[in-house]
């Protein structure tokens, strides 16, 4: 089945809405696709409906940032929920959402504070990020179902709406207080790391934490670009076959179930890591997913066309009731 795992909306740090996403995923051909923005499933009944309408199945999913020092990790597990219907469904993994979020507000909020000290503006507020952050979104400009192609089947749902740096990056550029060739990361680079905005550490589960909320609401998790912990080089991971086989035993006996095949930035490079991660994985009793992590139009991960892959599905029984047809 022609999977595209990994795909982020506008409800994180994607550049397009959930419906645009799911219309781009029909166009390639997809058979089963997920949404899995950054601590949020705020867009994820909104995905499911348009991708019902196209004849595509998408899954309920997000991707948690975690936290493991013993393993130097500081990434993320992406999360999949074959059974849900709507996030509801998942009430373990949404109340640990809840407080992330929470807590990447807060972290937003706190740097606006500074850059409205900073740059002596004070338009640099929460209510005018949100606008900025709503422009596109239909029902933000007063349109309906009726009156435009694109509408969502439920308004925004700003509460679930995960912020992070790209956003306020995006926003201070918009607003001409930083130059308007910068690159994210060089903003990151000059405003974070000579310290320019005070550091504001968030709170971000273990890998064993993320993993117990998942499985508590019959999910998967997943490790997530696994040839990132080696700069996407597969001559390095070649030669580190060892620490290959540690970091994903570390996973393993945290409960982790699954590995993500994924999109390098070329092919050649994708296909070596890939097989590298997989022959190390598949001892272990990973099952293998697909993911391309498409932000969309305009970022530097528009990849919805570049990877895909034939899923075997899901583990066991849920597997079954997953995918009970063929497509």
């Amino acid at each position: 089945m022609k999977a595209n795992l990994h795909l982020h909306s506008r409800y994180s740090d994607g550049s397009i809405w959930p419906e645009e996403i799911a219309r781009e995923a029909a166009e390639q051909g997809l058979f089963l696709v997920a949404l899995t923005d950054h601590d949020s499933m705020g867009g994820a009944i909104r995905f499911r409906s348009e991708c019902a309408r196209l004849g595509i199945e998408a899954i309920i999913a997000c991707e948690i940032d975690v936290s493991e020092p013993e393993i130097d990790y500081k990434s993320e597990i992406l999360a999949y929920f074959p059974l849900a219907r709507s996030p509801g469904d998942c009430p373990t993994t949404s109340a640990l959402l809840a407080r992330v979020l929470d807590d990447r507000r807060e972290r937003l909020e706190y740097y606006l504070y500074w850059a409205r000290t900073i740059f002596r503006r004070k338009d640099l507020g929460f209510s005018e990020i949100l606008a900025d952050r709503l422009a596109a979104e239909p029902y933000a400009l007063g349109g309906s179902a009726d009156s435009a192609p694109s509408a969502p089947s439920e308004p925004c749902d700003v509460e679930m709406l995960s912020w992070s740096k790209v956003d306020l990056f995006l926003f201070l550029k918009g607003r001409g207080v930083i130059d308007s060739t910068i690159t994210y990361k060089r903003f990151k680079r000059e405003w974070f790391g000579p310290g320019r905005f005070p550091k504001y550490r968030m709170s971000k589960p273990s890998v064993a934490d993320c993993v117990q909320a998942i499985h508590a609401d019959s999910g998967f998790a997943v490790i997530p670009h696994f040839g990132h912990l080696w700069n996407d080089d597969p001559q390095a991971m070649g030669v580190q076959a060892e620490l290959v086989r540690s970091k994903l035993e570390h996973f393993r006996a945290r409960g982790v179930d699954g590995l993500e095949m994924y999109w390098y930035s070329g092919r050649r490079k994708t296909e070596e890591i890939n097989r590298i991660a997989a022959e190390a994985a598949q001892p272990l009793g990973y099952f293998l997913t697909y993911g391309s992590d498409c932000h969309g139009p305009g970022t530097d991960k528009y990849t919805l066309d570049k990877f895909s892959g034939e899923f075997l599905g899901f583990p066991g029984k849920k597997r079954e009731k997953t995918h009970d047809t063929e497509h």
